[in-house]
């Protein structure tokens, strides 16, 4: 339907005129009241500021008549500007103590806040008179004076401070003082009657504090004794053990000590020695040296008290005590035969000490058995370590399995053993015999990833069993089923490891490595084990597998020169962890590799220091024993015996036609990394002492024959634990 203009007319004006007739007349209408300042507050309603230049933001809340928040402006004043001052933006700054009133401004309404200023001690300066010098029961030539400081670095007034000497150091006069306008404090210091040092404490409130100090200076020239150095070899000892103790005593003063002065060895305040020094001069030292012990097993307290007596007059007192803490452990002896019922509580470690006098080739036995709980056993021989998860032998069984050690041969000296409690164990035997228990041999498994001819292969089987011969005891099992090693784990070529390794698998590889001389062959270790508890020390210990590569362009050569039984033996050593593992033993003093080529490097494993001495290099006089290949070169340095000094023996880097002689220092610088040997399988070896040896036709040097590999340590379960970064 379409809609006219007509239509739309008259409808426009209808709608108009019913606008029009609206309700009534109601009358004019009022416009609403504009919004006006009507109340004024300030936040916060006061403040108190603690120091000067101290500032803190004020703000204002402006409502109108309907109790709205309205924007406008604010101004500032302040009723002191020595009080305090405001910006235009509210924020007060404190300028001086007291109180003043804060008044926010608009229109025709104010509000006030109070701001106090009220400085508070922060810190106590020594502004003149410190580290002066008098007479002793003299009085400083300056006075010392002092000034207290709030947080904002200004003077605070009005503040007691007290001065107080410490003991022996005299008196201040007045000894409390109050701060002037500028916060500043002084006082007499008197010096006391010692020697040297002396100081004074200075105390504002709030526990605010400052020390002073100066020197009673003498007449006369004076002694100045002191203990500069209080070694104690170990702060561990047992009951049954001694302490070495290596001292100095120095004279710092500008005078000299009396003709004979004491010095006291003292345990828990008990003197224990007294020995006479001898005069010392100005700027002079001496050295002393006492054994102390044993002691009953708890916590001491070893001392070096200088003049215990007191009669000497010297500078200072303080530096004539020395002290050191030892935590004594009980240790009982047990013997041979005997046997000990034990008992222990969770995690105590129990100690013994088994003294042989006779040696023999059969093994040590230690023996715990019987009983309820979970002991795990430890042995070691000779020197006790710091950690029993260092000593050579443990045993750590199931709940209910007896423990063994063996440790072979029984060598003459003390053995140490100690049980720790896993759990509370108890009662248990423990027994100690020699001989009649077998011993699990030793076994080299030969894996060859590319053999050579058979006779090749027969000088390797061959070097095996003499190594076999050498290391009596087995080490623990490695079980890598649970966490297989993949193919190429050990170099180019090599299958994966996911079996159990017993004691030790060494992958052989005859290839290629860079034709005729230079590199013969190299060996090194792949991966090695960790000691086997929880709570030890990252510890390597001996080596799960190795590697041997030899250059198949130059066995030829060393079977016609009668070489090659030797280098094959010789690398074999180097896989087991001869020369390759000592760094990680801490073994090698003075190493050369590194940019020291003329150092005396050194191995220092007290079982072949024994051996070499024994050979003849008690007469050694090149240097410290048992010196190792120096130079600098990187393969033979550091990791061979000292070619000069060993001349044929086998594992020095240059081989001669024939049999190298494996000798007792070799097999017993194993035992030294932890295995058990049998030295009675060593070839006759003396040390010469330089003289020119016998033609040794043909030599081989061995250069570069370390195998630089990422060592990985593992667990029984063969996870590894740590990896060690080729050095």
């Amino acid at each position: 339907m379409k809609t006219s203009a007509t239509t739309l007319v008259a409808r426009t004006l209808l709608l108009a005129a019913v606008a029009g007739c609206g309700g009534g007349d109601t009358g004019p209408v009022t416009p609403p009241e504009p919004p006006r300042p009507a109340t004024i507050t300030i936040e916060p309603a006061s403040a108190t500021l603690t120091y000067i230049t101290q500032s803190t933001p004020f703000s204002a809340n402006v409502r109108d008549q309907f109790g709205s928040s309205m924007a406008v402006t604010v101004t500032w004043s302040g009723s002191d500007d020595n009080v305090f001052t405001v910006d235009a933006n509210g924020t007060v700054t404190a300028v001086g103590n007291g109180t003043g009133t804060l008044t926010a401004t608009t229109a025709s309404i104010s509000a006030t806040a109070q701001v106090t200023v009220q400085q508070r001690a922060s810190a106590v300066g020594i502004v003149s008179g410190n580290n002066q010098e008098a007479l002793r029961n003299e009085p400083l030539p300056e006075p010392l004076v002092v000034q207290v400081e709030d947080r904002g670095g200004h003077g605070v007034a009005g503040l007691p401070v007290v001065f107080r000497p410490s003991s022996e150091s005299g008196s201040a006069s007045p000894d409390s003082v109050v701060t002037d306008d500028q916060g500043q404090a002084s006082t007499v210091w008197t010096l006391g009657s010692k020697f040297g040092a002396q100081s004074l404490t200075i105390w504002a409130p709030g526990g605010v504090q400052n020390i002073a100090a100066a020197r009673a200076t003498s007449d006369n020239p004076l002694p100045d004794l002191s203990v500069e150095r209080f070694l104690v070899s170990r702060l561990d000892p047992t009951s049954l053990e001694t302490v070495d103790i290596d001292a100095r005593i120095a004279n710092n003063g500008d005078g000299e000590s009396p003709d004979s002065f004491a010095v006291s060895l003292m345990l828990d305040g008990t003197t224990l020695e007294t020995i006479h020094m001898a005069q010392l001069q100005p700027e002079d030292t001496a050295n002393i040296t006492f054994t102390a012990g044993p002691f009953e097993a708890g916590s001491r307290k070893l001392a070096l008290q200088l003049d215990p007596d007191k009669e000497i007059d010297e500078w200072e007192k303080a530096n004539n005590l020395l002290e050191a803490s030892l935590s004594v452990a009980r240790q009982e002896v047990i013997g041979l035969g005997q046997a000990s019922m034990v008992s222990g509580t969770l995690d105590e470690v129990l100690h013994y000490r088994i003294d042989i006098e006779t040696a023999s080739s059969e093994a040590l036995n230690v023996e715990v058995s019987g009983g309820e709980g979970d002991p795990d056993l430890f042995v070691t021989y000779g020197q006790r370590p710091d950690n029993y998860h260092k000593y050579r032998c443990f045993s750590g069984e199931q709940p209910g399995d007896a423990e063994l050690c063996q440790l072979l041969p029984t060598r003459v000296g003390s053995y140490h053993v100690a049980i720790h409690a896993y759990s509370t164990f108890g009662p248990v035997e423990l027994k100690v015999s020699v001989g009649g228990i077998p011993v699990d041999p030793f076994n080299i498994e030969l894996v060859f990833v590319d053999p050579g001819t058979d006779a090749q292969n027969r000088v390797f089987r061959d070097a095996a069993e003499r190594w076999e011969s050498v290391i009596a005891r087995d080490v623990f099992d490695v079980d890598f089923s649970f966490s297989p090693r993949e193919a190429g784990t050990c170099g180019r070529g090599t299958p994966a490891i996911n079996d159990v390794v017993d004691d030790i698998r060494m992958f052989v590889r005859i290839d290629s490595i860079d034709g005729p001389g230079t590199i013969l062959g190299r060996a090194g270790p792949c991966i090695a084990r960790r000691v086997p508890f929880e709570a030890a020390p990252d510890l390597p210990g001996p080596v799960v597998v190795g590697v041997m590569e030899f250059d198949e362009d130059d066995l030829p050569r060393l079977e016609a020169a009668g070489t090659l039984v030797s280098t094959i033996t010789h690398e074999m050593g180097h896989v087991l962890g001869f020369g390759t593992m000592w760094e990680d033993y801490e073994l090698i003093q003075n190493p050369s590799v590194g940019g020291n080529p003329s150092a005396d490097t050194h191995f220092t494993g007290p079982l072949a220091r024994a051996a070499f001495e024994s050979a003849g290099g008690r007469n050694y006089r090149g240097g410290a024993s048992v010196p190792l290949e120096n130079g600098g070169n990187r393969g033979s340095a550091d990791s061979h015996w000292r070619e000069s000094v060993f001349e044929r023996e086998l594992m020095t880097p240059f081989l001669s036609a024939g049999i190298e002689p494996f000798s007792a220092i070799t097999i017993e610088s194993m035992a030294d990394i932890g295995y058990e040997v049998d030295p009675t399988v060593a070839d006759r070896y003396r040390i010469t002492g330089g003289a020119p040896a016998a033609d040794q036709g043909p030599v081989v040097y061995l250069g570069d024959d370390i195998l630089r590999m990422p060592i990985s340590v593992v667990d029984r379960q063969g996870r590894v634990v740590r990896v060690l970064r080729p050095r």
